[in-house]
């Protein structure tokens, strides 16, 4: 079972893949949103402003956690190539507003000045160290 991500997986994650969160509501239903994500071989980092958000509140109460991307290749059967990252979240205060502004160079555009008002605060960041990887396409390799 694969628990890290390849080369290719980081890099076109950090090139701006739109992440599909799933977390777990009170009731045991999923819940999905769209983030964005800074990968590393190990661990996805996703930065928040505000704690009052429902993915926010179900990982610190569980925080189990799937996150799905699309490379946006095709494979030669027709299929469209995906990754799946299964994992752990710890929520821990500061830095969300310094990542955002990173990654809103690969998800918006390179001269972007994203959040660039001080006073919006440092917000949280989610780390997901994960716990298994899968999926299809040559980014698993």
């Amino acid at each position: 079972m694969r628990t890290t991500l390849s080369a290719k997986a980081v890099a076109g994650i950090n090139g701006g893949l739109l992440a599909h969160l799933v977390t777990i509501d009170e009731d045991g239903a999923p819940y999905v949103r769209c983030v964005w994500t800074k990968a590393e071989a190990e661990t996805l980092t996703i930065g928040t402003i505000g704690l009052d958000k429902r993915y926010v509140r179900n990982l610190q109460r569980d925080p189990r956690v799937s996150i799905s991307y699309e490379s946006g290749r095709i494979d030669d059967h027709g299929l469209a190539e995906y990754l799946v990252a299964e994992g752990r979240a710890e929520i821990t205060e500061g830095g969300a507003r310094t990542l955002l502004r990173e990654l809103a160079k690969a998800y918006i555009g390179p001269d972007v000045d994203f959040l660039s008002d001080p006073s919006v605060g440092e917000g949280h960041l989610v780390r997901v160290r994960l716990t298994k990887v899968s999926g299809s396409g040559a980014w698993l390799d």
